[in-house]
């Protein structure tokens, strides 16, 4: 339970005649708030603020207080006589200027002042709440004028009120306390499916509770399946490097044999050759002078069509992950994908209604006597809406001051006349949507009154394009304008890669990039020039060059390079979950 409502004081609405705050007694200039709890003048002039006067009961009463006009009882002080010099406790009340007096004086004060009638000098302290007639001021009211809403005198009723149906006050408070129990009955039975709903919610809340952890489990399945793989993929490629590693050592080992053989061989007819030199004997060595010159240049020739050293001993492991990692990140990027169905927002039915201009409005006839079987009318100049922004809006103010111009999901453009989609609320161009609208079409057409758009209709059959066609077909069409739509409505990374830049105010954009494309490029392809695609995978890698361009000419800092990148990491995703085997 929350601290501050078991602090809320429970205090009787009618029968304490006690302020709220101070305790103190009733006057005529007391207020009721909202709440029906009333506040004396003194406690009002403390207690209100710009936002209105709390009450104890913790509710909050904003714009002007309903006068509390009846005058209550009052047993607990007794005053004195108001004639100068008379000390005799007051037993009567002048009910025309509010004056106490004791018997004795009360009887002269008529004489003195003809103008106080003497039917107005009442007993004092008042027994019970008394309102005498606003007609004629002098007797108690005791009907109720149902044609003019007000409370008079039966006198005052025949004299200027003859034609008017009436009703005695006696009977109306029985049929008033009867309408509020009707009414009662009603709260009741709105505060049980009040209560319903917020059980409702309540079970909604435990649902979505369950729903995350079953959510939270499967992302936690997924990432570990992916883990696993990793893993598994690591232990492959170290077992491959340690093949390669293994073989590159082996074929090194070998090529350092032949080398070793070699340099044996060399060694073997260097000391021949030096002991043939060596020898004094000139006719053995001019004999085996042929014989020993072949075999060194059979030797040299060896080495001499062997490669360069630097080649021979170069022995490199490469280990290549720069694309396959980059298109795994990206892939990983657009893994899985969490949405939230619309929730009715009940800020929309708070409605405020000020209570003084309601009141003037029963009093000068403006409203029905309410009743709880009958429908309600109120003035639009009573009801008040309360808007997100906290401000009072009259309902029949000029709208046009606060309804805000909307912008075109695609291009981002603020206008009047946009098509609205039934089911996600975005506004669309004629010409921006794919496939476009009709020109004439206008936003009250009855014909688009259950329209959705591209976004919002259902593709789940045009999934799984595998093939490469001659020509793009109907189906593949639709989920081209889809893909299209969704990279279009990312307005604020799009909208740099709708159109080529200029080429006289970007002249090294067209040294770096060549055949630059846009998505209006592609867009006007698709819906003036059927013929121009003859497959999906040709759109694709046209949108894949968009974005690639981008990223070649801007450099990896600039917020337009990150914006081809959210742009191509979108791209991917829509084709990993929807043409999943098409490969570009």
């Amino acid at each position: 339970m929350n601290s501050n409502d078991a602090n809320i004081e429970k205090v009787d609405l009618w029968s304490t005649g006690k302020c709220i705050f101070c305790s103190g007694k009733i006057e005529e200039d007391s207020n009721v708030l909202n709440c029906l709890h009333i506040i004396c003048k003194d406690c009002t002039m403390r207690k209100s603020t710009n936002l209105g006067v709390q009450c104890k009961c913790k509710m909050v009463t904003t714009g002007e207080l309903i006068d509390y006009s009846i005058m209550p009882p009052n047993k607990t002080r007794v005053k004195l006589c108001c004639e100068q010099n008379c000390k005799v406790l007051a037993r009567k009340i002048c009910m025309y200027c509010k004056s106490v007096y004791c018997k004795p004086c009360s009887k002269t004060h008529p004489i003195k002042n003809e103008d106080h009638n003497p039917i107005l000098m009442m007993t004092y302290p008042l027994k019970k709440e008394f309102l005498f007639c606003p007609e004629c001021k002098e007797k108690c009211v005791e009907v109720f004028c149902t044609s003019c809403s007000i409370m008079i005198c039966p006198l005052c009723h025949l004299n200027f009120h003859q034609p008017h149906n009436f009703k005695l006050l006696s009977i109306m408070g029985v049929e008033t306390k009867r309408e509020f129990q009707s009414l009662l009955c009603d709260i009741r039975k709105d505060n049980h499916r009040l209560d319903s709903l917020i059980l409702m919610s309540n079970e909604n809340i435990e649902k979505l509770k369950s729903e995350k952890r079953t959510i939270n489990e499967k992302v936690d399945k997924t990432i570990n399946m992916l883990l696993e793989e990793v893993n598994k993929r690591s232990l492959e490629i170290k077992k491959i490097l340690e093949t390669n590693f293994t073989d590159a050592v082996n074929r090194i080992n070998e090529n350092k044999e032949v080398l070793n053989g070699l340099i044996k061989e060399n060694t073997y007819y260097h000391d021949v050759t030096s002991s043939v030199i060596n020898n004094n004997k000139t006719f053995q060595s001019i004999q085996l002078s042929k014989i020993i010159k072949n075999q060194m240049n059979i030797a040299r020739s060896h080495t001499k069509d062997m490669p360069e050293v630097t080649e021979i001993s170069k022995a490199e492991l490469v280990y290549d992950d720069e694309q396959s990692a980059k298109k795994c990140v990206e892939s990983i990027r657009g893994l899985g994908n969490i949405s939230l169905s619309t929730i009715v927002d009940l800020s929309d039915f708070k409605v405020t209604v000020d209570p003084n201009i309601a009141l003037r409005a029963l009093e000068n006839n403006e409203s029905s006597y309410l009743r709880p079987d009958e429908p309600v009318f109120l003035l639009p100049s009573v009801i008040k809406v309360e808007k997100e922004n906290n401000e009072m809006i009259d309902e029949d103010s000029d709208s046009s001051d606060f309804e805000p111009l909307v912008s075109c999901a695609c291009c981002n453009q603020w206008t009047e006349e946009l098509i609205s989609c039934i089911c996600c609320n975005r506004f669309y161009h004629n010409d921006c949507h794919m496939p476009p609208l009709p020109n004439e079409l206008r936003p009250k057409d009855p014909s688009i009154l259950r329209w959705k758009c591209t976004l919002c209709q259902e593709i789940s059959a045009l999934y799984h394009i595998t093939t490469r066609n001659d020509s793009i077909n109907s189906s593949e069409k639709k989920l081209l304008e889809r893909i299209l739509m969704e990279l279009y409505c990312q307005n604020e990374d799009s909208e740099h890669y709708r159109d080529c830049l200029n080429r006289e105010r970007y002249p090294q954009f067209y040294e770096k990039v060549k055949d630059p494309i846009s998505l209006n490029n592609i867009k006007e392809r698709l819906e003036s020039n059927p013929s121009y695609y003859t497959a999906v995978v040709d759109v694709i890698k046209d949108l894949r060059k968009v974005f690639r361009d981008g990223k070649l000419y801007y450099e990896n800092s600039h917020p337009y390079y990150k914006s081809a990148e959210e742009l191509e990491i979108s791209l991917n995703r829509m084709i990993s979950s929807w043409m999943p085997k098409l490969y570009v």
